[in-house]
């Protein structure tokens, strides 16, 4: 019998499995549409309203087609633009811009994270599921325990002084341009093992049916993955609570833990912190609708509201275009749009701030406590890096001492098949005279 032909798809099926990746974004914009059409005079007349603070509502429109695109593009989300300009440009507390970051990010990013997932973008996987365990829990801790406490200057100061020294840090990384880089976590540990233990994960012969040429799981590969999954978790913590400061951080933290440790290259990582940061955006928000870490005063809900409202339908665009832009760029080319973004940010909020002119007690006080988080941020991350860096030195010289007793060995065997073929000829020649 013929096996019955396969069922061509229908063109709509086909235009459908080819744009699918923009189908969410555009669906978002029309519901979008329909809710503004219901009451244009209302919904579209907020784009000119002035707001309670500086300027009108479009600011944040237009601010946003730049931050959409770095949150796509970079491991910045959206809020590491949105929250510096908003509480250093526009007058808006720091509590209000935090939670329009959650907000907005919980659009743009998650367009952005559908855009990568369709696009087959590489992640790192156990990244991202103990990154989100991580910066759940920080957010939980951050919202109720730690920003609630924090004056508006310090908050500021804090997220632009922790980057900058990231940045700082991820230069002096790059200057050393031929670095190893892996794709993920797992690997660079498991380059590690392999080149000190001899040792592999088991994991890597998923699915061979010979069971008994299968490797034992070494007790330094267990090991190696508690510790992956414990470090993971704990800077998912610390970025939780940054994010819980300024609306945005668990993206960076876990960045610069892949990409200083682990030598994870930025195309990877940058992918990964995207959809990492889409996750915590989400909880963010859900955890401030409770609301869980402090209500609203009056009004302050509707405000908010409005500034999300106008910036819906560009995020949702801006975010998935910023997607494709690390498909294009090298890791090098990533990594200066972040040192610019630092930098720039940095140098707003001094200027914004000017902490220096604060009266006493609170100026002296945020000078002290950005200088001791830019250097201590700066340490903590040379740090991370140097660790980084000696797992690569070590590798590299096991690599070079191993090829040294290869090439010795090899030298040796040729030198006895040598001297085996003299000694062969000698004997050869003796019977030849007999």
């Amino acid at each position: 019998m013929c096996a019955p032909a396969e069922k061509k798809p229908s063109l709509l099926k086909k235009f459908v499995n080819a744009n699918f990746k923009w189908i969410v974004s555009l669906s978002v914009e029309i519901a979008w549409l329909i809710w503004a059409l219901l009451d244009p005079k209302e919904h579209f007349g907020r784009f000119v309203e002035e707001t309670p603070f500086v300027g009108q509502y479009y600011y944040m429109a237009i601010t946003m087609v730049f931050g959409s695109l770095v949150a796509g593009a970079t491991s910045e989300g959206g809020g590491a633009v949105a929250f510096p300009v908003m509480t250093l440009a526009l007058g808006v507390p720091t509590i209000m811009a935090r939670d329009f970051s959650f907000a907005i990010q919980s659009f743009g990013m998650s367009c952005a994270s559908i855009m990568i997932w369709f696009l087959k973008v590489p992640l790192d996987n156990e990244a991202m599921i103990w990154g989100s365990v991580g910066g759940t829990t920080g957010l939980i801790i951050g919202l109720e325990g730690i920003a609630p406490f924090l004056r508006p200057e310090y908050s500021k100061m804090f997220f632009v002084s922790l980057w900058l020294s990231f940045a700082v840090a991820l230069f002096r990384l790059n200057t050393r341009k031929e670095r190893t880089v892996y794709d993920s976590a797992a690997e660079s540990d498991r380059s590690m093992l392999e080149h000190h233990h001899h040792v592999y994960d088991i994991s890597a012969h998923a699915g061979n049916d010979d069971d008994a040429e299968r490797p034992a799981l070494h007790p330094k590969t267990i090991s190696a993955k508690r510790k992956r999954i414990a470090t993971l978790t704990a800077i998912g913590i610390f970025g939780g609570i940054c994010s819980s400061i300024a609306g945005s951080g668990l993206d960076m933290a876990t960045f610069s833990m892949l990409t200083l440790y682990y030598r994870v290259s930025e195309k990877i990582a940058t992918p990964t912190s995207v959809v990492l940061m889409a996750i915590n955006a989400v909880m963010g928000m859900l955890l401030r609708l409770i609301p869980y870490g402090g209500a609203y005063e009056e009004g302050e809900k509707e405000v908010l509201w409005k500034f999300v409202s106008v910036c819906i339908p560009v995020v949702v665009i801006g975010a998935p275009l910023g997607a494709h832009i690390p498909t294009i760029l090298n890791r090098h080319q990533i990594s200066y749009i972040l040192y610019f973004l630092s930098s720039a940010q940095f140098i707003l909020a001094c200027i914004v701030v000017k902490p220096w002119s604060k009266p006493a007690p609170h100026g002296v006080g945020t000078m002290v406590a950005s200088g001791v988080t830019l250097i201590g941020g700066s340490i903590y991350f040379y740090l991370v890096a140097d660790w980084g860096e000696s797992r690569d030195l070590d590798m590299e010289s096991k690599a070079t001492a191993e090829a040294d007793i290869e090439e010795n060995d090899e030298i040796k065997s040729e030198d006895i098949k040598d001297e085996t073929h003299v000694e062969s000829a000698a004997v050869d020649n003796a019977i030849t005279a007999q």
